[in-house]
């Protein structure tokens, strides 16, 4: 609603708060009000204007004066002061600064009142010069502190302090080097390259925009070689020092600096409670410690401990905190009417307390005309029953000695109707459960009465959830979805009433459905957090943002990091920057709601820093670190590692750990080393990155403090003595280089004296010694500084030669068929064995079955060949020999041997295995003979093992349940086939055969036969040409239905020349391809598959052609016989073997004559042999009979099953094969003899199987 001209008055009051800012229009009388005033403290320099602001607002305008050190200043009366035309503004030349400078202060009066600015204080200065100075080198030893002073000149406004060199170069600073807060540079410990003679120190003065430097100071550190460790010492601060006032809302710096050698470490700790976290931090390498914001309860001693290896020193801190004066209630103006009360707040605090004095219209109360209708109650200005020239501008002004309060506020007193300023049927709008404001701001004088009525036009401060601020606006809340409505706002004073309606729309709270869970992740993994809200459908905009530590999150072409889709923000690769506080806000007009999740991430821990080592002792040290960051997952250990730079450079090895609480470690050096040391971190997730590695340490020589190990002595030949052993490693030599010294005597036959010889490694070679005789030896390190410790005694011995002795008293114990237990003794005496014992051999021979030498009437001894070997380690008597073959005749001898080789052999022991069950028969083969018959033929067992008593077949048919009793049938041991009739048409039986000695049955040799007429060719389904190549093609088939394997014969004919039938290879039916090479290109070829039918007749039952890929080249008309090259070659080729033949012509006539007496020999002896055959024995002359006898083969149709007793049985070792037929079934393996059968019987006992 507007207000009529003239009434226009715009009332602007901070809701329920202490204080209200008025502003009225121009065309009202107005009070005074400083909009800009001068600062406290103005400082010029002489190319500045002094230029102090004043302005101020207030009908009718305002009128400017100034005082200066509290007497009024006239800008006219002094030349080059002038006052800016229309304003306050006062501008002094700078050329008066000078001779104006002090305390100036701003009046700004009307017919109203008179506004008070803050008293401003000029100060001018002169551009700073460095005075002129005589510069002394400073001249310091190696190891000592050193203090550059700098003393800039002072300034209202101190400078910025730099030191650099005359490079421009800053001067290098670190935990030894630094400055401080006076602007010195302190060396806490002087090295040899910190001499420089241009340390110069530069100050900046921001006032003046100038900068200036000292005179170079040179610094000169003299090497020293006494330089001695010394504890630390403060240098700053220097007592004794007086307490540190801190202000409130200010900065608190303290400062602690050391010198000392090793350079100190410092540290801060506060004595009466932990340091302010969030608001501490520590600079200048620890050496400064600054607060910032300052708090009441900072006050305490806060102590600072410098320490290095040989002790600490400490200083405290006392710190009082104080306050320049700060408002608690500000006195605030206000627009009463007649007859009301006025009432100014001031309520100020501070330390010191302030001095609190109130003003009138610029006047000290006490002086001001009508004061005594003013009264000061607890820091109030009260006036009571206002009349209309009451108007006044009051200040209220507090001091102490740290700062100035002063603040205007002006009393109107003016008579005005009612007059709502908020406008009629104004909507509000809200969300369920929140608070809302309806304002009535209403103005008039004397001030309104404000009521308001709820849409039922009751009270609204019936409700409880009502208040009515004291300017009008109502406060409601929560609100509910039923508290929509008309709200009425009635104002009425004395003079008039009026009233206004505020419409109020309650909507549905935004609500987080699906909040953000924290998570913590692995540092590179990619991480999604989700957030569904639900918004009221008439709120529009709406929408959902992400934020990260309060940062608005969004997606950049350029980045990948931030993916935002609907309600998932997606943060891919996560490093440990970006962990923090992640909340997702969903808006609209109206409310807001927000939930956060943290994000933590993991991962191995950073890198320590500061790493120094201390010397603690001689050859000790004291490593010391700050740990880094632990990436939210405590350290577990820190891994100490070692870098030896004169025999190990560039090469960092573990040296030890230590739990992860303890940020040191004591160290024990070796003599002669170059050593740098880093340390890394370790956490569940493994190691981090080491730190960078630490200053380098040397140690001097010093003698081996270890003998070599290892030490051993022994003879590659006869007559020497070879020592050795293992050197140290170069770490442990202590100096550059070591040598050995090495001490060996006889020990027999009566104790030597000490040999000696010093080498740089081993070996050392000892000649001339008796064959194993004892030394006794010691090596020891020794080098430049010195020698190792003494190393004990090692006896070893010379070289070994072959023993003399041989064990005697050899006896064999038979156990069973297979085993035997061999005893000995050794005799002689110990020094025939020239050499360590290692142990016994023994070595036997087979010479053949028991009985084998009756029927071949061999000549005595031993086969020939390679014995077996059994090794007896170490001294024994006897040993268990086993793996032998039943039934056999052995002989034996055992040897001792030594690291030379073996003795002599003992005398020949002869002994027999006893019998033992036979071996499977050699060979079964199976055959259907008929319908219901089977023929079976097999042979006797390779190893028999004894003296065969028969055989026993066992079969039963394979369909019969397992529980059914086979059927058994022994056979005598001359007989060698049988035929079994009356078996089931069409069955399959499996049958086992066993031999039978004395001691009983062998294994089983197990077949299966089967009465199923059997395929002869294969029945083939579909035969396809597969890949097709240049030179070959693949032929592919299928069985028309399961059969047996069947090979046969692949053949191909050339179509275009005249050729026969060529064969290929063979094929097998169950293989299903065959790969047909060797062809020409592009030709075409006719392929046939050929068998055997059951006459044995070969035939084709498949052809088919088939076509190569490429083209066919053709052969040159004349071939390569017709070049010349090639009829050259040939020509030199028999020219070679015509002068190579004339060569051998001539060597065999000059030295090739023989005995006529040895060649007769050689041709009686060729005679001879046949008759030796032919008389070889009795047992020859039968087994010549039955290889002759003639038998048809089993194959053959109608074939009679005989006996076979004959050696040829047992002779050969060639696989039997299939025959053509395909007529044997199963597998057949083993030797076959030369003669198909014979039809009489053999003795077994004449048969001496072979092995």
């Amino acid at each position: 609603m507007a207000l009529p001209r003239g009434l226009g008055l715009l009332l602007l009051l901070a809701l329920g708060g202490p204080g209200a800012a008025i502003t009225i229009p121009p065309e009202f009388l107005q009070p005074p009000e400083l909009t800009e005033q001068p600062p406290e403290q103005l400082v010029v320099f002489p190319s500045d204007d002094v230029v102090l602001k004043c302005s101020a607002s207030g009908n009718p305008p305002v009128q400017y004066r100034w005082t200066r050190e509290d007497q009024p200043f006239v800008p006219e009366e002094h030349p080059g002061v002038t006052a800016v035309p229309g304003g306050g503004t006062l501008i002094i030349n700078t050329s008066l600064a000078g001779r104006l400078q002090g305390r100036y202060r701003c009046f700004a009066t009307n017919a109203l009142g008179t506004a008070l600015s803050l008293e401003a204080h000029v100060i001018a200065e002169n551009t700073p010069q460095w005075p002129k100075e005589k510069v002394v080198p400073v001249e310091v030893e190696e190891g000592d502190p050193v203090v550059l002073p700098c003393d800039p000149p002072k300034s209202a406004v101190p400078p910025k302090i730099y030191w650099l060199n005359s490079r421009i170069v800053h001067i290098a600073q670190d935990a030894r080097v630094s400055m401080g807060q006076d602007g010195f540079l302190y060396f806490a410990n002087a090295l040899v390259g910190d001499s420089h003679p241009d340390y110069i120190c530069h100050a900046h003065y921001l006032g003046p925009r100038t900068i200036i430097q000292k005179e170079p100071l040179d610094l000169r550190v003299a090497p020293s070689n006494s330089v001695q460790s010394r504890r630390p010492r403060l240098v700053v601060p220097q007592d004794p020092q007086p307490p540190h006032v801190a202000l409130r809302g200010g900065t608190l710096v303290l400062e602690c600096i050391a010198e000392g050698l090793p350079t100190p470490a410092v540290r801060w700790q506060r004595l009466n409670g932990p340091l302010p976290r969030g608001r501490v931090s520590l600079e200048n390498f620890n050496k400064t410690l600054r607060l910032r914001a300052v708090e009441e309860a900072d006050d305490g001693e806060y102590e600072c401990v410098a320490e290095n290896s040989q002790g600490r020193a400490r200083h405290s801190h006392l710190v009082t905190v104080e306050a320049a004066p700060y408002w608690v209630r500000r006195p605030q103006s206000g627009v009463f009417g007649p007859g009301e009360t006025a009432r100014l707040d001031c309520v100020v605090e501070g330390k010191p307390r302030p001095r609190v004095a109130w003003r009138l219209n610029g006047v000290p109360i006490e002086e001001a005309p009508g004061a005594g209708r003013w009264a000061v109650r607890e820091g109030a200005l009260v006036l009571p029953r206002l009349e209309p020239n009451d108007t006044v501008v009051a200040q209220c002004e507090a001091h102490n000695r740290h700062g100035h309060l002063l603040a205007n506020a002006f009393v109107y007193v003016v008579e005005l109707p009612v007059k709502i300023l908020t406008p009629d049927e104004t909507p509000y709008a809200v969300v369920e459960n929140r608070t809302v404001f309806l304002h009535c701001q209403a103005f008039g004088a004397p001030a309104p009465t404000v009521e308001w009525l709820t849409p039922g036009l009751e009270p609204a401060l019936q409700d409880d959830r009502a208040f009515v601020f004291t300017n009008g606006t109502l406060r409601l809340g929560p609100v509910a979805r039923g508290d929509g409505g008309p709200f009425t706002c009635q104002a009425h004073n004395a003079h008039s009433n009026t009233s206004v309606v505020a419409h109020l729309n309650v909507k549905a709270a935004t609500r987080l459905e699906v909040p953000p869970q924290s998570t913590t992740a692995k540092k590179g993994e990619t991480v999604t957090f989700r957030c569904v809200a639900t918004f009221d459908p008439g709120l529009a905009p709406h929408g959902l943002e992400w934020r990260r530590d309060g940062q608005l999150l969004h997606e950049t072409a350029d980045s990948d990091k931030y993916s935002l889709s609907g309600d998932t923000l997606t943060v891919a690769g996560v490093d440990y920057a970006d962990q923090g506080t992640f909340s997702c806000r969903a808006w609209t007009l109206l409310d807001a709601v927000e939930a956060e999740a943290q994000l933590r991430v993991v991962g191995r821990p950073g890198p320590v820093r500061e790493l120094q080592v201390l010397e603690v002792g001689e050859r000790q040290v004291r490593l010391t670190w700050t740990p880094g960051d632990e990436h939210n997952s405590p350290v577990e250990k820190f891994v100490v590692e070692e870098e030896e730079g004169i025999f190990a450079p560039g090469r960092f090895v573990e040296r030890l750990t230590v739990p992860g609480g303890q940020p040191w470690a004591p160290l024990t050096l070796s003599p002669y080393g170059r050593y740098r040391f880093r340390v890394l971190a370790a956490n569940a997730y493994g190691r981090g990155e080491p730190s960078a590695p630490s200053a380098p340490i040397a140690t001097p020589p010093a003698a081996p403090e270890r003998y070599p190990g290892g030490v051993k002595g022994e003879g590659n030949e006869t007559n020497n003595l070879i020592i050795t052993w293992q050197p140290l490693a170069p770490g442990e030599w202590n100096a550059a280089e070591v040598r050995y010294r090495v001490q060996w005597r006889a020990l027999e036959p009566a104790l030597g004296r000490w040999h000696e010889e010093t080498v740089g490694g081993p070996p050392v070679v000892v000649g001339g010694t008796p064959t194993f005789s004892p030394y006794e030896i010691r090596v020891q390190a020794v080098n430049d500084a010195g020698k190792g410790p003494e190393p004990p005694v090692v006896v070893g011995y010379s070289g070994e030669d072959l023993p003399l002795v041989y064990p005697e008293n050899v006896g064999v114990e038979i156990l069973n068929s297979t085993s035997v237990r061999v005893r000995w003794s050794l005799a002689g005496p110990p020094q025939d064995l020239r050499g360590h014992l290692r142990g016994f051999r023994v070595l036997y021979w087979r010479e053949g079955w028991v009985g084998e030498r009756a029927r071949r009437q061999a000549p005595p001894g031993p086969p020939g060949g390679h014995p077996g070997v059994l090794t007896v380690p170490g001294e024994a008597s006897g040993v268990l020999l086993g793996g032998l073959h039943p039934w056999s005749r052995y002989r034996l001898q055992v040897v001792v041997f030594n690291g030379r080789g073996d003795g002599p052999p003992s005398d020949e022991i002869r002994f027999d295995t006893p019998e033992g069950v036979p071996g499977p028969p050699e060979e079964l083969r199976v055959e259907r003979v008929g319908e219901t018959t089977l023929a079976l033929e097999w042979k006797r067992p390779r190893h028999p093992n004894g003296v065969l008593t028969g055989f026993l077949l066992q079969y039963r048919q394979v369909n019969q349940t397992e529980g059914g009793l086979p059927y058994e049938i022994s056979f005598p041991p001359g007989t060698l086939n049988t035929t079994l009739g009356r078996l089931a048409p069409r069955g399959r039986y499996r049958f086992a055969l066993r031999a039978l000695t004395r001691l009983g049955p062998g294994p089983a040799l197990l077949r299966q036969g089967s009465l199923l007429p059997e395929p002869v060719l294969p029945v083939l389904g579909n035969v396809m040409v597969g890949e097709v190549g240049e030179d070959f093609t693949v032929l592919h088939w299928t069985l028309a239905h399961p059969q047996a394997n069947i090979e046969f014969e692949v053949q191909y004919m050339s179509k275009t020349t005249e050729e026969p039938w060529r064969t290929s290879g063979r094929a097998n039916s169950s293989l299903g391809l065959y790969r047909l090479g060797d062809l020409r290109p592009g030709t075409s070829y006719r392929v046939q598959f050929v068998g055997r039918n059951h006459s044995g007749e070969r035939v084709a039952f498949w052809e088919s052609e088939v076509q190569t890929n490429g083209t066919l080249v053709p052969s040159p008309a004349g071939g390569f016989a017709t070049e010349g090259w090639f009829i050259g070659f040939v020509s030199a080729v028999v020219l070679l073997l015509l002068i190579l033949l004339i060569l051998c012509f001539i060597k065999r006539s000059k030295g090739g004559k023989y005995s006529v007496k040895d060649k007769e020999d050689t041709q009686v002896d060729s005679e001879a042999r046949p008759m030796k055959d032919e008389t070889f024995g009795e047992y020859s002359d039968v087994e010549e009979k039955a290889s002759g006898s003639s038998g048809r083969s089993l194959g053959a149709p109608g074939a009679a099953l005989g006996s076979d007793d004959s050696l040829a049985g047992y002779g050969g070792s060639a696989d039997v094969q299939f025959n053509e037929d395909g007529s044997f079934i199963g597998q057949y393996s083993g030797a076959r003899g030369n003669a198909a059968g014979s039809s009489g019987p053999a003795s077994p006992s004449a048969a001496p199987p072979l092995d």
